[in-house]
């Protein structure tokens, strides 16, 4: 298994600090080669990375150092808490039955006297920890010390045999049968917090962030959610469900407000790090309920769920590595071969699950520039149905009017889109995307279908969407904002390689696009709320790829003729500043924000200095993955260095040449010209002002959230115990 980062920081933060020894052959291989079993050169990044484009993944998880090189000839960079995360959830597949641990960036080691070390990793620095012993730990956190047949500290023990050892272990067989399921069930009970502090994280997750997918029929759901709290110990826990209770309640405490938790005997500095051992316990859960040889459709929606998590810890391969299993496991149960419109729950939400998990192939196909896993045939499964949870039941549906509000709209353009999309990049060849004429007869079928909006996806004269009765007007006007821009970024996606030579109408579309994508976003910010920025915040995402993808244009055109466009930027990157105030751990906005600015920095200097290559190349690894691959995002940052040197020599040939009267109106504005065709377009709004740094007050969304700046002293003087007073699970 490979040396985790958190490990390779400790030693950085702590050197009188004895690393435990790990069981199992040093690795020598980066993280990446590790994974696909290929040969690896151990430079940062290594030949194969390089070959394969994976140079972001290797710089981030690089091969220790050779023997005798220096410490120092390894980039010693912070592994942000999201880099961590994904490293995690890579390794699970290799190691399933890893004990339950909180990841996170600042390692607090526990020891104990009778068994091996239990690492905690905490979010938050806590200098001078008290040094806690194993069983204290495991107490803290919920888990139950003494289970039974089998204790805790020998899980470690078991995955130590089996690294060292080339036959299985004795301590496996030990946990067969219902000694496992027993041991499984101790465990994940014991995870659970209490029932009004998982009511808590459940309702936010409903009123906050199930409208984005819409996975989960709200109402059966509530009824299994109260079976599954019912049930005594005498009775099975059913370890699917289970997957899906704590994926959901791990998404809701990325963030929910701290304060709230704390009603419920939950230190507000503490939930962040819950979320990260409530994910680890969802995948668990997966295992012990056999999920690759049982599959189901509660498993899908537990994949689907669990998406907000990776989108948050930037835990993209993870993400990818289960939506492969997740797509394999559909075509098992037939989603695919479902033809005939829905006629019952049952239907639907198979219908739902299967458009869901198109919507995700097709997407990380044109992010990562590889085929979909999933190839649309005719007729196909039909769209799911433009109902509220509230118009289906277990033996009757009604459907509504495509011009009646319901919050299914969303995923019905989205479907109807991915559909497009995903039937273009299965049937067309290689030279398509290079013509120009393919692109706009695509771009045609994209407009076609924005064309068939609802009234309520409507955008008045002055870019605002319609007024609607909260609290479904809320979420609608999110829904359309999230649709104009997963649309209009693609259409600025397509267009972008005919932009050096201004080929046709592509320019313009591109400017058209752009505006159609921030539309929605500016209302938002004007007409605030405070739920509002719940819902902003499991968008970072989102909000990061529009910014970036509208930023190029500006930085790699010079220009773009939209008013206040820079603004709007900066009150994208300021937004995202507020992931951080809230205390959520997400690495895209955190990173995502210092890319913005550097961006925006760039932008800033102008004609007046020119950026040099290093710096746009290392905005490649950055946004290679909302640009369609680091190779589409090389490529169009080498215009920038391209146009620079045109406005070098432009300026250049200016000052050899005499000033006359003509050049000099011209210099003081009295005449408009063009120097240079990419300069072209130039707005005369746009006015270069100095962009916010951290230190400045905080963005509109704040409001009364702000999490408290509170440090966490000691995360082990919580005793989840306290959460579970109510709780019928020991």
């Amino acid at each position: 298994m490979s040396e985790s980062p958190v490990n390779q920081h400790q030693a950085g933060i702590d050197s009188s600090q004895k690393r435990p020894q790990r069981g199992g052959r040093k690795p020598l291989s980066c993280l990446a080669c590790r994974r696909h079993k290929l040969k690896c050169d151990r430079e940062v990044p290594c030949g194969t990375c390089i070959r394969y484009r994976r140079e972001a993944q290797c710089r981030q998880n690089p091969a220790p150092p050779k023997r005798g090189r220096a410490k120092g000839a390894v980039r010693d960079t912070d592994i942000d808490a999201g880099s961590e995360l994904a490293d995690v959830d890579l390794a699970e597949s290799e190691a399933i039955d890893e004990p339950l641990e909180v990841p996170a960036r600042d390692p607090i080691v526990l020891r104990s006297t009778n068994v091996g070390l239990v690492r905690l990793r905490n979010s938050f620095k806590a200098p001078g920890a008290d040094i806690k012993d194993t069983a204290f730990f495991l107490r803290a956190l919920g888990l139950d010390a003494n289970t039974t047949s089998i204790p805790v500290s020998s899980l470690s023990q078991l995955l130590a045999e089996i690294q060292t050892a080339g036959q299985p272990s004795i301590l496996w067989h030990m946990m067969e049968g219902a000694t496992r399921r027993r041991y499984w069930e101790t465990q994940l009970r014991s995870a659970l917090p209490s029932r009004s502090m998982c009511d808590l994280l459940l309702n936010y997750y409903i009123d906050h962030i199930n409208w984005i997918f819409q996975i989960t029929h709200v109402p059966s759901f509530r009824r299994e959610y109260e079976e599954f709290w019912d049930a005594g110990d005498d009775h099975e826990l059913d370890f699917i469900f289970t997957a899906l209770v704590f994926t959901i309640i791990s998404v809701s405490a990325l963030y929910i407000p701290p304060a709230t938790v704390e009603i419920f005997g939950c230190p507000k500095e503490s939930v962040r790090d819950l979320a990260h051992v409530w994910h680890r316990a969802s995948h668990q859960a997966l295992v012990a309920g056999d999920f690759e040889s049982k599959p189901c459709i509660v498993q899908l929606q537990t994949f689907s769920i669990t998406q907000f998590y990776w989108y948050a810890t930037n835990g993209i391969d993870a993400l990818n590595s289960r939506l492969g299993q997740a797509v394999r496991t559909a075509q098992n149960l037939g989603l695919d071969k479902d033809l005939t419109p829905s006629q019952t729950l049952h239907d639907e939400m198979r219908h739902r699950i299967w458009w869901d998990l198109i919507d995700s192939d097709t997407f990380q196909s044109i992010c990562l520039d590889r085929p979909p896993l999933i190839r649309l045939e005719s007729p196909g499964v039909p769209f799911p149905l433009n109902c509220n949870d509230s118009d289906i039941t277990d033996s009757f549906l009604q459907p509504r009017s495509h011009d009646k509000p319901t919050i299914m709209m969303l995923n019905i353009f989205r479907a109807r889109f991915f559909k497009l999309m995903n039937h273009h990049l299965c049937n067309s060849n290689a030279d398509d995307t290079k013509s120009y004429d393919a692109i706009c007869k695509l771009d045609d079928e994209v407009l076609q279908i924005t064309r068939t909006y609802p009234w309520f996806f409507q955008l008045d004269q002055d870019g605002r969407p319609p007024p609607l009765p909260q609290p479904l007007g809320e979420i609608l006007t999110w829904q359309n904002h999230i649709i104009r821009t997963c649309i209009s970024t693609h259409r600025i996606r397509m267009y972008r390689p005919f932009l050096s030579p201004r080929l046709g109408d592509s320019w313009a579309k591109c400017i058209e696009a752009a505006e159609d994508a921030l539309a929605v976003y500016r209302t938002i910010r004007t007409n605030r709320s405070i739920t509002s920025l719940q819902k902003f915040l499991p968008q970072a995402y989102q909000i990061f790829s529009v910014a970036v993808t509208v930023t190029a244009l500006l930085l790699v055109e010079g220009s773009l003729p939209i008013l206040n466009v820079r603004q709007q930027i900066r009150d994208m990157a300021e937004d995202l500043l507020i992931m951080e105030d809230q205390g959520c751990v997400s690495p895209v906005a955190s990173r995502g924000r210092e890319i913005l600015l550097k961006m925006l920095s760039l932008v800033d200097m102008g004609n007046g200095a020119s950026a040099s290559d290093q710096d746009t190349d290392s905005l490649v690894s950055g946004i290679g993955f909302i640009f369609g691959g680091e190779q589409a995002a090389r490529t169009y940052m080498q215009r920038l260095a391209s146009r620079n040197k045109r406005l070098k020599s432009s300026t250049m040939k200016q000052q050899s040449t005499p000033t006359s009267m003509e050049s000099v109106s011209f210099s003081h504005g009295q005449f408009r010209g063009v120097v240079d065709d990419s300069t072209a377009n130039a707005s005369a709004v746009e006015t270069p002002i100095e962009y916010m740094d951290g230190t400045q007050s905080m963005g509109v969304y704040q409001m009364n959230l702000v999490m408290d700046d509170v440090v966490l002293q000691n995360l082990l003087n919580f005793d989840m115990t306290a959460l579970m007073p109510d709780s019928q699970y020991g």
